[in-house]
């Protein structure tokens, strides 16, 4: 996963988990649905708001979470 220095505040977008657009470190997290060829619409998260947890199901899914 590339890590953005910076925020690009230009848009109206705000990091999704703390809702602002301070400017720190991100990185780009893919949005479900958008995939198309290889590339995906993206929403940019700064990355000391990411706490993401990895788990194996009982049907044996591997997961990737953020925890909140």
């Amino acid at each position: 996963m590339r890590v953005f220095k910076h925020f690009n505040s230009i848009t109206d977008a705000s990091c999704p988990i703390c809702n602002t657009k301070d400017d720190k470190k991100v990185v780009l997290v893919a949005k479900c649905g958008t995939k198309e060829g290889c590339n995906a619409e993206a929403v940019q998260v700064h990355l000391d708001c990411l706490e993401l947890w990895y788990a194996v199901t009982d049907e044996n899914i591997n997961v990737i979470y953020q925890s909140w």
